[in-house]
């Protein structure tokens, strides 16, 4: 059984109701995903990078870094070599041209993937499998218990990999000769942990059959409790979200990157216009100083 980091609940939004912890880091993640403009990607970006490392701790943030550089690259170098628009031209490679403005526009993107990479993962570590299913039981109790589930078995399967490489190695089986062995390795080792899952779910099946899952009403017993501090917490949330997305989808606040790279107003509108979607980004660390959430 591989159990979750109990510190991740006494952090931060791990305090409050789930729903309102739910609404917040969705609204966050929609406001990233819904505008290419540079200026509020990174701002979404360092918030979620503030985040991670407030909840986890830089040294284990760490880890993360390598993979955001790499999605960096590849949607950069991707967009130059797909798309061919823009005005300024860098190079040619097979009669290709490569844009500057195209270089620009995956850069972003990548940005944006990275930051949305960063809240997702927020959201499964703040938002535990049991709360899934205490927002979900009632309304939707076959969808709550499909993302509980899947949000279990991601960090299941990565310490159930490590388990069974663990074993290989004290049984003489990490001494790779070139790399088609420490493939064919990597390999048995994953399907070991397939094996391993697809049995402990069948179990699961089992036991959940046994226990009368799916034959009838149920009902659901929580400790969450919604607060007055919550209702607050979600009103200064929702009221925030307001100008936050006014400056998303605004048109004089777009970004155009063809034929060239450029703004519909000028970036000083821009900066003092998204102050409130800054504000939103880092409520969470404003939140813990005024409710005190330790």
């Amino acid at each position: 059984m591989v159990l979750r980091d109990n510190l991740l609940e006494k952090r931060g939004l791990g305090f409050i109701h789930p729903a309102c912890a739910f609404i917040y880091l969705v609204l966050a993640l929609i406001l990233t995903m819904c505008t290419m403009n540079p200026m509020l990607i990174m701002m979404s970006l360092m918030a979620g990078i503030s985040y991670e490392i407030h909840i986890m701790g830089l040294s284990r943030f760490r880890r993360y870094i390598p993979w955001l550089v790499l999605i960096f690259i590849i949607t950069t170098l991707g967009n130059m070599v797909i798309s061919h628009n823009g005005a300024h031209v860098l190079f040619r490679l097979n009669d290709n041209r490569v844009t500057l403005e195209a270089g620009l526009y995956g850069a972003v993107f990548g940005l944006m993937f990275a930051a949305a990479f960063l809240w997702c993962d927020i959201t499964q570590r703040i938002i535990a499998g049991e709360k899934i299913t205490y927002m979900f039981g009632s309304i939707a109790p076959n969808m709550g218990l499909i993302i509980s589930m899947t949000l279990h078995y991601i960090p299941m399967l990565r310490k159930r990999l490590e388990v069974v490489h663990a074993a290989q190695v004290s049984m003489g089986r990490g001494d790779y000769k070139n790399r088609w062995d420490r493939a064919k390795q990597w390999g048995k080792e994953f399907s070991i942990v397939i094996s391993w899952s697809l049995e402990n779910s069948i179990d699961t099946s089992g036991v959940m059959s046994t226990m009368g899952y799916g034959t009838g009403k149920r009902t659901n017993y929580s400790n969450y409790r919604f607060k007055s501090a919550d209702g607050l917490f979600l009103f200064i949330a929702l009221a925030l979200a307001i100008p936050a997305f006014i400056v998303v989808l605004s048109v004089r606040f777009k970004v155009y990157y063809y034929p060239t790279f450029g703004a519909m107003c000028s970036w000083k509108q821009m900066a003092v216009a998204s102050v409130g979607y800054l504000i939103y980004m880092f409520i969470p660390f404003v939140a813990e100083k005024f409710f005190k959430w330790h």
